[in-house]
Formats: C-alpha cells, sequence, structure tokens
C-alpha cells in the first residue's frame, strides 16, 4: 500500500510542535518530527516503505504539501496534529481523503486525551478515520495491517483507537505500550533531506532530538504528560543512536527530549560516561527537575558536552508552587541553581504566571525569587488549561475559562486564556510584560550575560534580547 507521513506546513508563520510532550506552535526552535520519524521506522523494521515528508520543517506551503499528495496518491495517510493548529492541520486529511480516499490516520492524544474532546474533533472533520490513543509506533503495524487486510471496517477489533460510528465516539480496549525501548528502531532520519533546518535557541545545526526515556511518574496539575507510565532506553543503545547521527547526518548538537532525566540514579551519569568515552564531542541540552541533579552528574554531564538545563521554577511563591503537586520546594531549586553555577552549565527556568492562586504579591515573590537564584534566562508562560491537565477542571468550575477556542491555546501567547480569582486578563499581561522588564532590563542581569573576549557571543545575546523586549511590546509569541 502507498502509504504517506506527513507533518504538517507551519501555521502562519509559527513553527509547530505535534509531539508526545508538548503540541502547539513555538518560537525560537524547530524540531524533527520524532514521533512520526519513530512510526516510519517501525513500518520499515516489517518492510513497508512510506514516503515522508516534514513540510514543517522545511518550511513548505499547503500547495507544495498538496503536490506531494498528488504525486504519492496516497492510500494511507498518517500525519499529526498541534492542539492550537487543529484547523490547518487537517486540511492535509481533507485533501487526501477527498481526491484520493486515503485513510487517514491521526495522532493527537496527550493535551486533548478526553472522550468530548474527541468526539467533538473527530465529528468536526469527518475526513479523519482513525485517532490513535497511544504512541503510534507502538500500534501503528497493527493498525496498517488490519486497514490491509479489512480496510476501515471492523475497527472495535483494533487496539487503542477512537473513531466516530453512527455520530457516536467509539473507543476501543487499551493497547499495549512498547516497554523495552531497546527494542525500537532509531528514528527514520534518513527519510529527510537533511538535518540542516532543526535547531534551538542555544545550539545550531545540524541538530536532533533524541528521547532515551518515555513518561512522567509525577503529578504536576498544569500538565498532560502527568503520571504516565515511565519507560527508559539502555545508556548503550542511546549513545549507539548519537553514533549513528553524527557519522550518517553529521550531528553537532541534539535535546534530549525527555520530560525528565536523572530519575532513575546512576542512569544518565553512565550515558554521560559513554559519550565522553566515545568522544563525541556534541553539544546538548535537556530539561529536568530540581530535585533529581547532583554535582557529580552535572560534572559528567558537563564534560559530556551538556551546554544548558531548563528546570520548572513555576513560581516563586510557596503556596502558588505547592498547590500545583509538583512535589519540588523553593529550597530544592536554589540548590540545583548552585549545582548549575558551580558547575558550568547555563541554568534555563521555566515559570508559570496565572496558576490557581496567583496573585500580584505571588507574582512579586516570583521576581524576587528569580533575581535570587540568577537564572541565565527565565521563561515565562501563561497557565494554559489543556482539557487533560488538573487544572483544567480548576479553571472551568471557578469560571476562570476566558475562552474555549483551542487556536488561542498556546503557553508562548502573549495573551491569556484564563484570569485567577484575584486578577483579570489585562491584568495578567500587565503583570506578566511588568515580570520581564524587571528580570530583562536588570542592570545587573544584562552585565551579568556579558563575556569578556567573546565578541560573537555577546552579539547574538544582544539581539536576542532586544528581540525578546520587542515581542514584549508588540504583543507577540515570545519564548
Amino acid at each position: 500500500m502507498k502509504i504517506l507521513i506527513i507533518n504538517p506546513p507551519r501555521v502562519n508563520g509559527f513553527a509547530v510542535v505535534r509531539e508526545e510532550r508538548y503540541e502547539h506552535k513555538d518560537v525560537g526552535a524547530l524540531y524533527p518530527p520524532l514521533s512520526l520519524l519513530y512510526t516510519a521506522a517501525m513500518l520499515e523494521k516489517h518492510h513497508y516503505k512510506p514516503d515522508f515528508l516534514d513540510a514543517n520543517g522545511f518550511n513548505l506551503s499547503l500547495e507544495e504539501v498538496k503536490n506531494k499528495i498528488d504525486e504519492i496518491k496516497p492510500e494511507i495517510l498518517i500525519t499529526r496534529c498541534g492542539f492550537d493548529t487543529q484547523n490547518e492541520d487537517v486540511e492535509i486529511s481533507r485533501y487526501a481523503k477527498e481526491k484520493y480516499k486515503a485513510i487517514t490516520i491521526i495522532r493527537n492524544k496527550i493535551i486533548g486525551d478526553t472522550d468530548w474532546f474527541k468526539k467533538d474533533f473527530l465529528i468536526k472533520h469527518p475526513y479523519i478515520d482513525i485517532f490513535l490513543n497511544y504512541e503510534p509506533d507502538s500500534m501503528i503495524l497493527s493498525v496498517i495491517q488490519h486497514i490491509e487486510k479489512q480496510g476501515i471496517q471492523n475497527l472495535s477489533t483494533l487496539k487503542g483507537i477512537s473513531y466516530i460510528e453512527s455520530d457516536e465516539l467509539k473507543t476501543t480496549e487499551p493497547a499495549e505500550l512498547i516497554m523495552n525501548l531497546d527494542e525500537l528502531p532509531f528514528p527514520a532520519y534518513h527519510l529527510l533531506p537533511n538535518l540542516k533546518p532543526y535547531h534551538t535557541g542555544v545550539l545550531d545545526s545540524p541538530f536532533a532530538t533524541v528521547a532515551t526515556s518515555r513518561g512522567c511518574p509525577f503529578s504536576c496539575t498544569f500538565c498532560a504528560y502527568r503520571n504516565s507510565g515511565y519507560r527508559v532506553r539502555s545508556p548503550e543503545n542511546v549513545v549507539e543512536e548519537l553514533k549513528y547521527l553524527k557519522k550518517i547526518h553529521g550531528l553537532k548538537s541534539f535535546l534530549f527530549f525527555d520530560d525528565v532525566i536523572g530519575l532513575r540514579k546512576g542512569r544518565f551519569e553512565k550515558i554521560s560516561e559513554l559519550m565522553i568515552k566515545e568522544k563525541l564531542n556534541l553539544k546538548w541540552v535537556a530539561c529536568t527537575r530540581a530535585n533529581l541533579v547532583n554535582e557529580q552528574q552535572l560534572r559528567l554531564m558537563k564534560k559530556a558536552g551538556c551546554e544548558e538545563i531548563a528546570i520548572g521554577i513555576e513560581s516563586g511563591d510557596p503556596n502558588v508552587l505547592r498547590d500545583t503537586t509538583k512535589g519540588v520546594t523553593l529550597d530544592d531549586i536554589r540548590n540545583a541553581a548552585k549545582l548549575f553555577k558551580k558547575v558550568g552549565i547555563l541554568f534555563y527556568g521555566l515559570a508559570i504566571i496565572g496558576l490557581p492562586g496567583e496573585t500580584k504579591q505571588s507574582i512579586n515573590n516570583t521576581i524576587k525569587f528569580i533575581k535570587e537564584i540568577k537564572p541565565f534566562y527565565t521563561q515565562f508562560c501563561f497557565s494554559t488549561p489543556f482539557p487533560n491537565t488538573a487544572i483544567y477542571n480548576y479553571y472551568k468550575e471557578n469560571n476562570l475559562i476566558l475562552t474555549e477556542d483551542w487556536r488561542q491555546y498556546s503557553p508562548l501567547a502573549p495573551v491569556p486564556v484564563i484570569r485567577t480569582k484575584a486578577l483579570s486578563k489585562d491584568e495578567l499581561i500587565e503583570m506578566r510584560n511588568y515580570v520581564y522588564r524587571k528580570i530583562i532590563l536588570d542592570p545587573v542581569y544584562l552585565f551579568s550575560k556579558i563575556r569578556l573576549f567573546d565578541w560573537k557571543w555577546n552579539i547574538q545575546g544582544f539581539f536576542k534580547i532586544m528581540q525578546r523586549i520587542k515581542a514584549i511590546l508588540f504583543k507577540k509569541f515570545i519564548r
């Protein structure tokens, strides 16, 4: 069968991340479509030969994508969908269905993993046949084999999917996840022209994303990814992929695309040791929790090429932070900040404005805390209650949701979709702008970023700061 896998085009000039960890418009970074590359690799492993198109990565227009569909004339289309880009992303599915009767399989699970959302989505977009409820690579083979034999008849016998039948949502029994991640083939990067378009704010191309684990066992109320089964790859398997990417694709830098690293004691130390032993000389960044780092681990990571680590600060107010049920304290964050500076790894803070209980005083507490711990940079997002989060119910029950126009549901957006009991929408906007001004325009902060005798660094940093100030002034997306 002719199988075409497409990562849809950018939306209104924004690159879109369509992955398990988050599914929304982004600025300042461009990631390869990792889950779709895993899906393609799994099909290739079983002797299928899918065609692949990353329209997002290579900035192809919708018309160029339609031309590719016309060229392939697919019988099956596999794609993903961003949460705030649903209407635009499904246009390729509509075109393939209407012109070629292609069976469309889509994945948009984590953020919208509620029955009411899936029913509304599938009824609005009747040209989508199958909605995958689990990681695509764990179930795509059984879905394709079923379609080969029966088309889209008897879908109830498939595991892990949702679909519409007689205007009702049907969801089948759960699919089994792949527990031993070493069994997965490496993502099918060879189906991309190259890795040159991909980058992040700190690292240059050729760039890739590498997932060493899946899932997160923690219970943060604002996260749709919470309480998900945690599985890992072996250190040896991870480093083999890095060696492959460097040898075949000229990899220079990458992001460890895990929700948390260091959860299993000694595991990331082993990965770092193997990277050092293999003399990979790659630059990389990662994300973790403040209470999972230690000095020995960080020193090995630094030696292995780690440039920056992002951790969730969320709030500098102890009461607001406690109510997120994150299980991290301000002292945990203080200790982590000291360790990052001690070993020389840049510390990127992630904070949220408008969490339940937020007031002007709690935001001022956050400003005070950020100035105390001095991250290299702090990103301030508005609290965004995606349907599959605990805070969605809180905002809904307290009539604090301002809109359910999903197009506006990006944490990087300049306007919140909620208010708090103490702060209106306009007050939240003003307070976020105030926070950025207090942090970014602080002379102590600015001078601390200057590196003597490194004018390339200083010039690049100046332009990044100016871009962020411009985004604040003109109410643009800001990372």
